[in-house]
């Protein structure tokens, strides 16, 4: 009985011990990402990397969210926010693009869809999360490989969105339900990267 109970345990343990110590995992996005006028402690991928860490999961989350930035944007940073030694990248995108005249952007679904194929080019493993109900980028970054995790702010309550000239972004309680929300994309995501 002792037997079949180690062994239950290392069974439900096994898909989470394929992700090394120091996995590397990258945030990203814009404001939404890097907590706009938040501390970086508060936004949700330091939140992220404490609830990994509370799992036994040895892994960092670096926080590349641009205050304002735009698929073009990201697509143009990309080789450096997601350098060598990175496994997942948690893409959460594309909230300014074409929101006004100072945020066009060309090829909206090209960016995406080229920002996914170039980390899977690479073996990195992406999730995606859409910042506002976009089905056709969404469909994009599915095509090109990447997994889904639900819209940037589902499950996060109207109270813990703030509102302003800047457009809407999650308060630290806020942060805190996307950081919950994203776990297990991103445990699962390391497991199959092992």
């Amino acid at each position: 009985m002792r037997r079949f109970g180690l062994l239950l345990v290392l069974l439900i343990l096994a898909p989470f011990a394929a992700a090394p110590a120091n996995a590397q995992v990258v945030a990203l996005g814009d404001s939404s990402t890097r907590g706009h006028f938040l501390p970086a402690s508060q936004a949700w991928p330091a939140k992220l990397e404490a609830l990994l860490r509370g799992r036994g999961i040895d892994a960092s989350v670096a926080n590349e969210g641009i205050n304002g930035d735009t698929s073009e944007g990201m697509l143009a940073r990309l080789d450096s926010a997601a350098p060598g030694g990175t496994r997942v990248v948690i893409f959460m995108c594309c909230g300014n693009d074409n929101k006004d005249e100072r945020h066009l952007v060309g090829d909206h679904l090209g960016n995406i869809r080229t920002i996914v194929e170039r980390l899977r080019a690479r073996g990195i493993a992406v999730v995606y999360s859409a910042e506002k109900r976009d089905a056709e980028g969404t469909a994009a970054a599915r095509n090109a490989g990447a997994s889904w995790c639900g819209w940037s702010y589902q499950g996060v309550p109207p109270e813990d969105l703030e509102r302003s000239p800047a457009g809407v972004h999650p308060t630290p309680e806020g942060h805190d339900l996307i950081a919950a929300r994203m776990l297990p994309c991103i445990m699962r995501a390391l497991a199959r990267r092992g």
